[in-house]
């Protein structure tokens, strides 16, 4: 394949991803799944910081211990404490009443009459509507409803109504938008009334507005209805807003469904519900404060899904893989912080989260599936000279000075990629490269992997069960760093006359193709010793290996070697452990810590479980009725004994140290040698 036309093809390919990545986003942007992207977008801008709120509003909370304390009935509150409450308020001289309150039927006349004068004699007290939507109401028509003595004697009213479209009724509502829409409309919700009343200019252009909230505790005071009567002191309620409201029963998430009982965008951090009238006084300062928030119009946002989709869908398909994340993370994080950015410095905010969490993850997953088929196609060997080559950058193979390359990478895993290499003299070896951008924003499992490399690489010729390394290369202005080892014997032969086909023979491929993928008794002994031997001579280096299992068992010349030593580290205290690195099922249960002797004991009791069973480590320690049938008896309790041993959740009754769990084995070994001598006679 010339230059030319693999150029067309990763030309194709770009454009392609461009395509798809916009149709994501405008899918995600007009599509009912969509909604909670929307939805999450604006939530999690509140987390970046709220503005201040220098007014002074006081919310009066008919909650469920006043309730309690003033001996009330939910939904049957006594009149006579509202106009209590309107004389103290008139006492303090605060600048505006706000009642959450419907007043729709009459009661006793002279209390009705007692509330209607407290009402008079404050002169500054809105009341709340109820709007029926149930009743196919037009809202342009909708009427007050409210008792008329009381609605006589105050200066306003306004529908007591928020948010409530594209919700679930079942569910907690989260309001995020001021009601009417578009607001205002021809009639006026009870913030709206309320703001006029107290001298804000508002624009009477209808507009859908957007709240924006002002933190978990909001910009007020928040005091007990039955603390309001008596608790406070004189002149505490001067110039201020007072709005009064019910509040739920149970105010969690995980309380019975009440009307008024809303969630806010702080929500699903806290775990708290509020009442309706704390989203009414978040409307008010919002209109008093000119602090709502807009979304840009239709066309904007779509020309910006557009513009943004291309961008990514071109740029992460023709750089390299490790660029190609960094651009990733930076855009996702860009496109969060700008728009929590703005809202917070003016009044518009933007579904950022289609393009962190939609087109971005889109654009990376087609950048890094058309690397890996462009990988598939290239010819089986290219010698890794020149890393200013397109094409090796396309591939993202090594600059390895030296050694020769064969694409595509045998063998991948979460760490890096393994390349058959040959180096100046004609030998065979391995090639493994770890990629940082591979990690994201986390550089710690690459810091890792190089430490365990750093420590590994001087005892690694010190034993001939480890694998050795021959040299390691730290690539750090190109974010990587690979090493040489020694190759494992290949699967199948001949496979020098074409490297393509070249497979690590390994300890797992090996039980694989053995009759009931299990090995006879004598050889998983055998293989045992070869492996604890190894692995005491690593533990007195004051090294541990952390993922022992038969992957990474690799046979060189036919002999067993503990291989993929990314996640070697120094032996950790028992009581203290490690990092949570390694393979499930081949790792000790929790609370176990990893990093100790007796981890990879455990991890290497768990092999020749594997090895010599036929069955995963979850069956552990099961036995099949075929398995006890077809081995010899005696010989397979004797292998069984020390299994069981080794992979006891109790440590206190494992094998304390390699050097143990090798005699064992040796002394299994010389049983076996005598059964076999006495069944040959």
């Amino acid at each position: 394949m010339n230059f030319q036309t693999l150029a067309a093809q990763r030309s194709f390919r770009a454009v392609t991803g461009a395509g798809l990545v916009v149709l994501c986003g405008l899918a995600l942007w007009q599509m009912p799944l969509g909604e909670s992207w929307v939805n999450a977008s604006y939530d999690c801008l509140f987390r970046f910081g709220t503005r201040p709120v220098t007014n002074k509003v006081a919310l009066i909370l008919m909650n469920e211990e006043a309730h309690l304390k003033l001996r009330q009935e939910r939904g049957k509150w006594d009149r006579r404490l509202h106009a209590q409450l309107l004389d103290k308020l008139t006492e303090d001289h605060c600048s505006l009443v706000v009642f959450d309150v419907f007043f729709e039927d009459p009661k006793d006349p002279e209390i009705d009459k007692a509330l209607a004068s407290a009402i008079r004699r404050n002169g500054h007290v809105i009341l709340a509507a109820k709007y029926r939507p149930e009743q196919d109401q037009p809202l342009e028509t909708a009427a007050p409803g409210l008792q008329d003595t009381i609605l006589e004697s105050a200066v306003g009213w306004g529908f007591g109504t928020v948010d409530r479209r594209f919700t679930n009724p079942a569910k907690l509502i989260i309001p995020r938008r001021h009601w009417p829409f578009p607001a205002p409309n021809k009639v006026s919700s009870l913030p709206w009334t309320a703001a006029e009343r107290i001298g804000a200019r508002l624009n009477q252009e209808p507009k859908e507005q957007w709240l924006r909230y002002y933190g978990e505790n909001g910009g007020w005071d928040l005091i007990k209805y039955h603390n309001a009567l008596s608790n406070t002191p004189s002149g505490f309620f001067k110039d201020k807003v007072v709005f009064i409201g019910n509040w739920p029963t149970n105010d969690t998430v995980l309380g019975p469904h009440e009307p008024d009982k809303f969630g806010t965008p702080y929500t699903c951090w806290t775990g708290n519900a509020v009442g309706g009238v704390m989203i009414l006084a978040t409307t008010f300062l919002n209109l008093v404060n000119h602090d709502w928030l807009m979304r840009p119009p239709v066309w904007v946002e779509a020309l910006a899904f557009t513009i943004i989709g291309a961008v990514l869908g071109l740029g992460l398909s023709l750089t390299r893989t490790w660029i190609a994340c960094a651009i990733s993370v930076s855009t996702a994080l860009g496109a969060m912080i700008g728009t929590a950015w703005v809202s917070y410095n003016g009044n518009t905010w933007f579904p950022w989260f289609i393009v962190s969490g939609g087109q971005v993850p889109c654009a990376l997953a087609w950048a890094l599936v058309t690397k890996r088929l462009s990988g598939v196609s290239k010819p089986s060997a290219k010698t890794v000279t020149d890393s200013s080559s397109p094409i090796l950058q396309a591939q993202n193979i090594p600059d390895a000075p030296d050694y020769e390359l064969f694409d595509p990478p045998f063998g991948e895993g979460a760490y890096g990629k393994v390349w058959l290499a040959r180096n100046a003299i004609g030998q065979w070896q391995a090639l493994k490269a770890v990629y940082l951008a591979k990690f994201g924003q986390n550089a710690e499992p690459y810091d890792r992997e190089f430490r365990g490399i750093k420590r590994y690489k001087p005892i690694s010729d010190g034993h001939p069960g480890l694998l050795r390394v021959d040299f390691v290369s730290r690539k750090k202005r190109e974010g990587y760093f690979y090493y040489v080892m020694e190759l494992g014997d290949a699967q199948t032969p001949g496979w020098e006359d074409n490297p393509n086909t070249y497979k690590p023979s390994d300890l797992a491929s090996i039980r694989d193709q053995a009759e009931g993928a299990r090995l006879a008794v004598l050889e998983c002994v055998r293989i045992g010793l070869v492996l604890a031997e190894a692995l005491d001579f690593l533990h007195r280096q004051g090294l541990t290996h952390r993922d022992i299992k038969p992957q990474n068992i690799i046979f060189v010349q036919g002999r067993p070697k503990l291989a993929d030593v990314g996640l070697v580290t120094d032996i950790q205290p028992t009581e203290i452990g490690g990092t949570w690195v390694g393979t499930p099922g081949f790792m000790p249960p929790p609370p176990e810590p990893p990093g100790t002797r007796q981890a990879d004991i455990y991890a290497l009791g768990m092999v020749l479980y594997v090895i010599s069973t036929g069955r995963g480590p979850a069956f552990f320690p099961e036995l099949s009725t075929t398995l006890v049938e077809q081995t010899s008896h005696p010989d397979f309790v004797a292998l069984n004994r020390i299994i069981t041993r080794a992979c006891d959740p109790d440590r206190a009754e494992r094998y304390g140290t390699a050097v143990e769990l090798l005699s064992a084995l040796q002394e299994a070994q010389k049983d076996l040698d005598s059964n076999g001598q006495q069944r040959n006679k």
